[in-house]
């Protein structure tokens, strides 16, 4: 105590010590507030960590300023504590990040890395521009550091557009970073990146779409566009991770994949003629419920079934947790946006006596009972699932409404599809079916030939790849669907737990098209293959058996 009493008057005497201590304390809380915990974070370092580590040299620091009772030595043993923590975060963080990131304060050192980053890229060009959130990006110099970023943006994007991938989920981790484009629902990997310039092409693509490269947990949308050699494609981007790990989903031309018209969807003539029933004032009522599994084109079909309606005489409400497309004379409501949850949202919008309703991406009883209740003289109500297959769909709908009979009373039509590819055209293979195919069931006598996939064409006695599905044998892809339109009798199938009995009597009934007569549909007419069919149709199946185990 007699320590103590001397030291504190002399230390708070003088009134220039103290604010010396507090001048040092503020510029290390500026420090390490503003810029070293953004820092962390934008490159996956462990924020929370790091952070505990500062205040506790904090603390060190304070209690050697305190305690230590010569103001002399206290005060620089003490800022020297207080920075240490931060010295050795400097340190740590220049052997995980990319080199045109690292802290450096020699000249010679930022000469010799430049010159050591142009030899790596020797040889190499620009092969793609991009036009961002605030303009055409200019192409770095050859001794610019910021070069070898957009070059490497370019190996994630390359394969990508090349092969006309519809979407591209970049994943960036300690481990390295890695695309994933899809072709016509067929996944390929892209070139491995390390960790640090996996860093720098994502916070490069990140800031191209006018979103914050350093916020890597709050998720995030932005826009570009890219300049190639086959012309200039819109991509939409969307960042979402974590302090571990950080995740890009990049779309190409997302509007040209969503905007379909009902006839190119891939619904047969029948099967449009019975859905535009729902468009006289009389049937525009009920629930239509339309399903898929994810990634197979829900979105897509849900926007094609409202957009058949006329949005000028009709009013018409989209209740989406996350728009993907905004439809013209369509009121697009977010989830939430305005408070509340989905339930309360869709109370919200039937309050308004909409004609049509879409309620996208609804998974919850409380929003199915609400759609349920509102009867055959309320909207028309397209409801959006996913789902593994049609059994699944029926039975994940009563599940939510719980009561069968409210679940079916108003259930007008069921949809349930699935994505296969398109056989190329140009190198398509035209070839007789065989008995064996009538054995399995398939009605070969309807047709005289079928195709399979080619991807290969033979020029002046040489055999070349195909130039326009670039050797797959496939080019787009376009919907198959099973649905059923209820009756009366129907529904009393339903609603008694029976849908292989309901199942039946719409067949009977024609009122039920199911997914391998919609198959074979395609098929006999030349759009996709027998083998195609086989592969999405045991794909199907094989989720299906997962989900129940």
């Amino acid at each position: 105590m007699s320590l103590l009493a001397e030291f504190t008057p002399v230390y708070f005497m003088s009134p220039w010590k103290p604010f010396l201590v507090v001048a040092v304390f503020i510029a290390w809380a500026w420090l390490v507030g503003t810029k070293l915990d953004k820092d962390a974070a934008k490159f996956h370092l462990d924020p929370v960590k790091w952070n505990s580590y500062q205040l506790g040299g904090a603390g060190v620091a304070l209690a050697a300023m305190l305690f230590i009772p010569n103001f002399y030595i206290s005060f620089p043993i003490g800022s020297v504590i207080l920075f240490t923590t931060t010295m050795i975060y400097w340190k740590y963080r220049n052997e995980e990040v990319p080199e045109s990131e690292q802290f450096q304060l020699k000249a010679d050192g930022l000469r010799a890395r430049a010159e050591q980053r142009k030899a790596m890229k020797a040889g190499r060009s620009v092969t793609l521009k991009f036009d961002g959130a605030k303009g055409e990006a200019a192409v770095p110099d050859k001794t610019d550091e910021k070069l070898l970023a957009y070059l490497d943006a370019e190996t994630l994007l390359s394969s990508a557009l090349v092969n006309r991938a519809t979407r591209l989920e970049i994943r960036l981790n300690s481990k390295g970073c890695q695309g994933v484009y899809f072709v016509d629902g067929i996944p390929s990997k892209t070139d491995v990146l390390s960790p640090k310039d996996g860093v720098a092409a994502v916070g490069f693509l990140k800031e191209l779409a006018g979103t914050d490269p350093t916020d890597v947990r709050k998720k995030q949308h932005g826009t570009f566009s890219v300049i190639h050699e086959g012309g200039r494609t819109p991509v939409d981007l969307t960042a979402s991770g974590s302090t571990g790990s950080h995740s890009l989903k990049i779309e190409f031309d997302r509007e040209k994949q969503i905007r379909i018209p009902l006839d190119s969807t891939g619904l047969l003539p029948k099967q449009i003629e019975a859905l535009e029933v729902y468009h006289q004032d009389v049937h525009r009522h009920g629930v239509i419920l339309v399903g898929s599994a994810k990634q197979q084109g829900l979105t897509a079909t849900c926007y094609s079934l409202v957009h058949s309606h006329d949005s000028y005489l009709n009013n018409i409400v989209a209740l989406e947790k996350e728009n993907t497309e905004t439809l013209e004379g369509v009121t697009h409501q977010i989830v939430g946006e305005d408070g509340g949850d989905y339930p309360t949202n869709l109370q919200t919008v039937l309050r308004r006596d909409p004609e049509i309703i879409l309620s996208a991406d609804m998974d919850d009883g409380a929003s199915a009972s609400l759609a349920a209740k509102s009867g055959l003289d309320g909207p028309l109500i397209f409801v959006g699932m996913n789902a593994s297959s049609f059994r699944d769909l029926v039975s994940k709908w009563a599940s939510l409404v719980g009561e069968p009979r409210e679940a079916f009373n108003s259930l007008q039509a069921i949809t349930y599809q699935r994505l296969v590819r398109k056989v190329c055209e140009n190198c398509r293979i035209a070839y007789k079916p065989s008995d064996d195919l009538a054995k399995q069931g398939l009605p070969i006598k309807e047709v005289e030939q079928l195709y399979r996939a080619g991807g290969q064409l033979q020029v002046k006695n040489k055999v070349v790849e195909c130039p326009v599905c670039k050797g797959s044998g496939y080019l787009g892809q376009i919907g198959v669907f099973e649905t059923m339109f209820l009756t009366k009798d129907i529904r009393k199938q339903l609603i008694a737990g029976d849908l292989k009995a309901a199942m039946a009597l719409a067949r009977r009934e024609q009122k039920l098209v199911r997914l391998q007569d919609a198959g074979w549909a395609k098929v006999a007419a030349g759009t996709t293959t027998l083998e195609e069919f086989g592969r999405v149709a045991k794909s199907g199946q094989a989720k299906k058996k997962a989900k129940k185990k």
